[in-house]
């Protein structure tokens, strides 16, 4: 099965719980696999989110329904 990687700002549960900053899994049709937090480093003292490989930044809210 092959999945495409998409960082969101949101993720959104139908419970309403929500997670920031999060990089979603989906399958070939679309579908909700998977989610885990953006990476993050440090730059200095501050904490900055990384770049990652193979990660398409979409941004805004993904809703899981």
């Amino acid at each position: 099965m092959k999945t495409q990687l998409f960082g969101y700002h949101h993720i959104v549960f139908p419970d309403g719980r929500r997670e920031d900053m999060v990089v979603v899994e989906v399958d070939e049709q679309g579908r909700y696999v998977s989610h885990r937090p953006l990476q993050t480093g440090t730059n200095g003292t501050d904490a900055s989110f990384i770049e990652e490989p193979f990660v398409q930044w979409l941004g805004g809210t993904f809703r899981l329904t």
